[in-house]
């Protein structure tokens, strides 16, 4: 039987409520003579220097008490769900609806599909009001982040002007080297997972460093990116009939590293042990017991590099622009390559180390978590893993020849267990 998933998740943020909607207001216009301090102007002006930047607004959110009666109410009653107005820019004003919302340890999830349109929305809220998420709607990304305070930046993202998903000269490394990425290859045999007994929760435990360049781009990184990169990858395991599946952050650090070099050289130094790049990171692994370790960059060659396709305990590494993080799903689809899937057959024909394990192609109407838009004319990503067995906007997400989430379902155990 098929597992239906609704149609993408959309959102809207507004200033004033919409007059066709009750919707409750969650951000207003900032005031006008804002006495920022100098790491606050900072972060705007990096904000807008950004290649893909198209506009940022300030706003200012409502007090902790207001944003959860507006998150949060009628949550025990779907045949009423909660409405939220939010402005996006200033003249992008869009109603959401809530499709979900959850509440665990002081952090609230918000989850809601744009009225009449496409996209999807994630908000997540802490208990000092702090706001951070994501909107993606008509060829836009929105990404949220806290100034400080109550004041917040929404900054706008053109798809089109988004980085490659890998970087140029390693776009089709695969048919070069054997491996999505890079020439660090090591072909031999790795051991056959377990197959996990039925609704057995499978944990992949993950770190994550980050530089002061990228960490200079947010209030605080580790909210408003590296904990909503999670969630978003958390899910799109849940949209993909892998509920048993997650991610769980167990460390997140700023590493002394300064920048230099392209993103395959982040990578090695952050993988190799010996080297005098990043040796804290091997340590911290053993200590949290981490799986997997990611490095958090600015670097806009590309959205992400991992080592190689189904990695193993020693190479399960991985680079990705904070940009591309929770925005277009990256810190997922490197642990995806890092657990064993594989891009699109329009980009990846190589059939190992699974022959299914291919992303998959909606024709130009969408593309999933590991394809490229290169494959279908520019369309939108979702947060979907290959799977023929979900539907996703009235389709199957994809064959039994492309299909990435049985790559998960199968090899999450043995990434689960590196540590």
């Amino acid at each position: 039987m098929k597992t239906r998933v609704s149609g993408l998740i959309a959102v809207a943020i507004a200033a004033l409520a919409s007059p066709s909607a009750a919707a409750s207001d969650i951000f207003r216009n900032a005031p006008i003579n804002l006495n920022l301090t100098e790491r606050q102007r900072t972060q705007l002006d990096l904000a807008r220097s950004s290649d893909a930047a198209t506009g940022v607004k300030i706003v200012q959110a409502a007090s902790y008490s207001t944003l959860r009666e507006a998150l949060i109410k009628n949550a025990g009653n779907p045949a009423s769900p909660s409405k939220i107005s939010l402005a996006l820019g200033d003249n992008v004003v869009l109603t959401a609806e809530r499709n979900s919302v959850v509440e665990y340890a002081g952090t609230i999830v918000w989850r809601g599909s744009v009225e009449g349109g496409g996209g999807r929305v994630t908000l997540m809220v802490w208990g000092d009001g702090e706001t951070a998420g994501t909107v993606q709607h008509e060829g836009r990304y929105y990404s949220i982040r806290r100034i400080s305070g109550s004041l917040h930046a929404i900054v706008e993202l053109s798809d089109e002007r988004m980085p490659p998903e890998h970087p140029a000269p390693l776009l089709v490394a695969s048919d070069r080297f054997g491996s999505s990425h890079g020439n660090r290859v090591l072909n031999a045999p790795l051991p056959m997972a377990r197959k996990p007994a039925r609704n057995e929760d499978v944990t992949i435990d993950v770190l994550v460093a980050y530089t002061k360049k990228a960490a200079d781009y947010y209030g605080d990184i580790e909210h408003e990116l590296v904990g909503l990169a999670i969630e978003e990858a958390n899910e799109s395991f849940r949209m993909s009939n892998l509920a048993s599946v997650k991610l769980r952050l167990v460390h997140a650090y700023q590493t002394g590293y300064v920048e230099d070099g392209g993103q395959f050289e982040h990578l090695w130094r952050l993988a190799e042990k010996g080297d005098g790049y990043m040796e804290e990171v091997h340590a911290l692994r053993d200590k949290y017991r981490a799986d997997v370790v990611i490095l958090i960059v600015d670097d806009r060659q590309g959205c992400g590099l991992s080592t190689r396709v189904h990695a193993d305990a020693e190479e399960a590494f991985a680079v990705v622009h904070h940009e591309c993080a929770a925005t277009t799903h990256s810190v997922a689809h490197e642990i995806g390559h890092i657990i064993g899937a594989r891009h699109d057959l329009g980009m990846d024909k190589i059939m190992t180390p699974f022959p299914y394990g291919h992303g998959y192609v909606n024709g130009t109407k969408w593309r999933d978590i590991m394809s490229y838009k290169e494959s279908c004319g520019g369309c939108r990503r979702v947060p979907i893993w290959s799977n023929p067995s979900v539907m996703f906007e009235g389709e199957p997400a994809g064959t039994p020849d492309q299909n990435n989430a049985r790559v998960i379902g199968e090899e999450a155990p043995r990434v689960a267990a590196f540590r």
